[in-house]
């Protein structure tokens, strides 16, 4: 609210400098006014661009703290990592629950026993998938083709009805990020210790 009145109040007090030196000395050389009024209509457009990046960020940030603030109170001991689905995985979980439609941001919770998927829907923490550590048979890293080009996380696992199937999924930077880790140090690690929790359990 005070940007935008700054940004207001800048282009009222340049507009009306304009008018009355018009008014004033009409033989006067306006070059300057015009170059000033550029210049702040190019600043206040940034800086409404920002604001709104910022904010829709912010916003982010507050939905992945709200979910991962209900998934630690049903176990505390998870650690929790964001992350966007893929189009494979979008598919599995509406074939297992047509109700379903996953959203772009989504948490993986990764406990002493299972993993967990989750999404926030309606300010509710909502579990679509788990899979025990004792049925999972591999993890490691691929690249998708598709809506987003990136690396993903690979979960080989065996259902209960004993059939196989891959949950993929990437990783993204941070909570309330939209930029997704590519191969790297960071997803390499994260592989690593899924893979370490996966021997140990």
């Amino acid at each position: 609210m005070l940007l935008r009145w700054g940004i207001g109040g800048v282009w009222t007090a340049l507009l009306v400098t304009r008018i009355v030196v018009v008014s004033t000395a009409p033989q006067t050389d306006l070059t300057f006014f015009g170059i000033a009024e550029l210049v702040a209509i190019t600043v206040g457009v940034v800086a409404i661009v920002v604001a709104v990046v910022r904010a829709q960020t912010i916003r982010r940030r507050r939905a992945d703290d709200a979910l991962a603030l209900a998934i630690r109170r049903i176990d505390p001991t998870v650690w929790l990592v964001p992350s966007a689905p893929t189009a494979e995985l979008r598919d599995d979980v509406q074939t297992a629950r047509p109700e379903v439609v996953l959203g772009d941001r989504v948490t993986w919770a990764f406990g002493a026993t299972e993993a967990s998927l989750w999404e926030l829907e309606e300010r509710r923490a909502t579990r679509l998938l788990v899979i025990r550590w004792s049925r999972m048979v591999h993890v490691g890293i691929e690249d998708v083709l598709g809506e987003r080009n990136a690396s993903a996380v690979a979960v080989h696992y065996v259902r209960p009805d004993d059939s196989t199937a891959v949950a993929t999924f990437f990783v993204r930077a941070a909570p309330g990020s939209r930029r997704l880790l590519g191969r790297g140090p960071r997803l390499e690690r994260l592989v690593a210790d899924l893979a370490r929790e996966r021997i140990v359990a």
